[in-house]
């Protein structure tokens, strides 16, 4: 995110703020003056009677000195600067119009109507009021620094989907199969390995070795597993022995071979997750539907020679 949009983002959200706090706190001041506009209203109706006004239509002059002595009372009571009595008079004697910052609220008599003008002032920059403002201000610039570290997180993010996308676009997908630590990897993702057993894992290798060697092999589960393939998973369990990782006797490869290629499937099915496509050249094929056992179907790598494998430690 650029200096000038991180700029826009704090103005745009600045302004929104301060916005609805100032329509907020007008609408709140213009409420509570409306309801003590009110109360003075009522509280001089009752003190009309009271009140000595001038009354032209019986000639008589009124007092004055009384009207603004009960005038500066009632402010006292008021007691806020920013609402206060300025005149009680009879309408003839109203000059309009009013200062901006006065309003004017009529009062019915037997003599006639009676006008009182009020003096209000709507204070819309107090002191606690800047606070918020400022408030308003530093939320704003905080949220426009998250903005940007999000938006900057989700650039590299993708950034970095690209680059690994572009990368296992052009790098062909390898097996790995490490001997010293009885894993499988792949060059695309060598940080995520799976452990596989002595047996699977040197049946495997044996598999692989033994499908490329022979194209057209048909591997039956009807069947004994060929000498040359057994030949094949000892030398390569005799290997693990020289690495340490086992003193045991040999396994009979040809003894619980669905199992052996379900652990080897499973394995495999951890490394290529995230490649499909490249999983029929290295998966066992499974046998489907009726007849699962039957001559027809092979677990042998068809497809080997189109893809490679690495064995370190052989």
């Amino acid at each position: 995110m650029s200096k000038y949009k991180q700029l826009l983002v704090i103005i745009s959200l600045f302004f929104i703020l301060s916005s609805v706090f100032y329509i907020s706190v007008t609408q709140k001041s213009q409420q509570v003056a409306k309801q003590k506009i009110m109360q003075i209203e009522r509280q001089i109706a009752l003190d009309l009677p009271l009140l000595d006004l001038s009354n032209e239509l019986l000639k008589h002059s009124g007092n004055k000195d009384a009207v603004n002595s009960y005038i500066k009372i009632l402010n006292s009571y008021i007691n806020s600067d920013d609402l206060r009595v300025v005149t009680i008079a009879p309408k003839s004697e109203i000059v309009t119009p009013i200062k901006h910052n006065q309003t004017i609220r009529s009062l019915s008599t037997n003599s006639g109507f009676v006008l009182v003008v009020l003096s209000v002032k709507y204070t819309h920059f107090t002191l606690s009021h800047i606070i918020y403002y400022l408030m308003f201000f530093i939320l704003s610039v905080l949220v426009s620094f998250w903005v940007k570290f999000a938006f900057i997180k989700q650039s590299n993010k993708q950034f970095n989907n690209a680059q690994h996308q572009s990368i296992a676009e052009s790098t062909p997908l390898i097996l790995i199969v490490d001997l010293n630590d009885k894993t499988l990897s792949s060059s695309c993702n060598s940080e995520q390995k799976m452990c596989l057993a002595n047996k699977p894992l040197c049946f495997y290798l044996a598999l692989v070795e033994y499908c490329t060697n022979n194209d057209d092999v048909t591997l039956s589960h009807n069947k004994d597993v060929p000498e040359e393939l057994l030949e094949l998973a000892n030398k390569y369990f005799y290997r693990l022995i020289e690495l340490g990782h086992t003193v045991r006797k040999r396994p009979n490869f040809n003894n619980s071979l669905e199992k052996t290629l379900s652990e080897i499937r499973a394995a495999l099915d951890e490394i290529l997750s995230e490649y499909p496509e490249e999983k029929e050249l290295y998966y066992p094929p499974k046998a489907y539907g009726e007849g699962s056992r039957s001559r027809l179907h092979s677990y042998g790598l068809a497809n080997i020679k189109k893809g490679s494998i690495e064995i370190i430690g052989k």
